[in-house]
């Protein structure tokens, strides 16, 4: 799956094969009031998910989540291309026969944007001119991850749910997020992409990008408020020039 990704839209969508992101994301501020924010990206979908029932007791679930970012790096040959690949393991603890699981690689997307943010809405369009909404839920203050846990938003901030339909063709989309603020300003967001579990009588989101469990430590995007389209970079997901990193976590499957 290849992403060329606005940084509310990280990560939307993702494949066996990965996800793979631009590192430059553009952003614009309208000079209406309210000052309307707009980020969009151009994606390739082709969705990764597992679902079933288990056969047999103490079978194990897996599936792998993946990210590849693509930079632009200078070597001793002149401009080349550094592809970072952040691949995340997935699997249940075993589980009894009969236990119902759906495993979506292609879960919402959690974006952190001030709390006085509104209006969010996303949409997604196909090569041939065709415009999807995408469903996004806001504010929201907390999701599940897991094990009983919530994904706390941080104080004057809001959580915006954009998920990805499943029942979207694979293909090429041009898509756009977009909310207001009441007036010009810097702000600040945060990204999270996510897998979607469902497994036994749980239900929650697996967060990816980063892997974490708390909103407070994770990195944030600073923007600039400008009514020319200007571009923010996604920093390395690895440290240096490093290619590849993985990461295992074991899924909840309780009430």
């Amino acid at each position: 799956m290849r992403v060329i990704a606005a940084l509310a839209i990280v990560c939307l969508v993702a494949l066996s094969a990965g996800c793979v992101l631009e590192r430059q994301i553009s952003i614009q501020f309208s000079t209406s009031s309210p000052v309307v924010v707009k980020e969009s990206a151009t994606s390739e979908l082709t969705p990764n998910h597992v679902q079933g029932v288990t056969t047999r007791g103490g079978q194990v679930v897996r599936i792998d989540c993946s990210v590849t970012i693509l930079y632009d790096v200078m070597d001793e040959a002149g401009p080349a291309v550094l592809a970072q690949l952040y691949r995340v393991h997935l699997r249940t603890s075993p589980l009894p026969r009969r236990t119902r699981y759906a495993l979506d690689c292609t879960g919402p997307l959690l974006l952190e944007i001030p709390a006085d943010a509104s209006g969010v809405g996303a949409t997604a369009t196909s090569a041939s001119g065709e415009q999807v909404a995408l469903p996004v839920q806001a504010p929201v203050t907390s999701v599940p991850i897991g094990f009983g846990k919530r994904l706390q938003r941080e104080p004057q901030m809001q959580f915006a749910v954009v998920s990805w339909p499943r029942t979207l063709s694979p293909g090429d989309y041009r898509v756009e997020l977009a909310f207001n603020l009441p007036e010009a300003r810097a702000i600040r967001e945060k990204a999270i992409y996510t897998a979607s579990v469902s497994c036994s009588r749980a239900r929650y989101l697996q967060p990816i990008l980063p892997l974490v469990s708390k909103t407070a430590p994770m990195p944030a995007f600073t923007i600039q408020p400008s009514s020319e389209a200007t571009s923010l970079f996604v920093p390395h997901i690895i440290r240096a020039n490093g290619t590849y990193a993985q990461a295992t976590r074991t899924l909840s499957c309780g009430g």
